[in-house]
């Protein structure tokens, strides 16, 4: 049970970064929605890339690696939930994709095309948002509910194992600077 709690309490701090993340995102873009020179390329890209990297290694090492496949396992209901947050996912890859690749081009062009890319940058917002959304209200009850407390354990195992990476490399980043 307390490596259970472990787990969902490691996912639940996290979807509350990530949310944080996202609302800063939003509230720059809401901040300077009607005075786009305002807005910065340069700022817009770096708190992206802070979210796309959070987001994106979160969900698929701890999620995508770990606990989905734990909860495909465990039960065939979770089949059509899985399939809903693997489309999510697609979808905000490829919004994510294209913002990226239009970022710098579309402060080149001004206007319009500013617009389209705030758009597309609130709905990868809004795609993020409703990914947690299923996450928390829907796949964590369901992987309580059939997870044994063997794969509870594994899972727990790889999440630390995760954890340790990540403070190694991090360990190392403030070495080199």
């Amino acid at each position: 049970m307390l490596i259970t709690t472990y787990v969902l309490l490691t996912l639940s701090v996290e979807q509350k970064k990530e949310r944080s993340f996202i609302a800063h995102i939003r509230n720059y873009l809401l901040a300077n929605a009607g005075k786009q020179q305002e807005i910065d390329p340069a700022h817009l890209q770096a708190r992206l890339d802070e979210l796309a990297g959070f987001a994106e290694t979160r969900h698929r090492h701890k999620l995508e690696r770990c606990l989905m496949p734990a909860v495909r396992l465990a039960s065939a209901e979770a089949s059509p939930l899985l399939a809903d947050l693997e489309l999510l996912g697609r979808t905000g890859g490829n919004m994510l994709r294209s913002v990226r690749r239009r970022l710098h081009q579309a402060f080149a062009e001004g206007g319009e095309q500013i617009q389209m890319l705030c758009r597309t940058l609130e709905r990868y917002c809004q795609n993020l948002l409703e990914r947690l959304a299923k996450e928390e209200q829907e796949l964590l009850p369901l992987a309580r509910r059939v997870i044994s407390n063997e794969q509870w354990f594994a899972i727990g195992a790889m999440f630390l194992s995760h954890d340790a990476g990540d403070a190694e490399r991090q360990r190392l980043r403030l070495r080199v600077e």
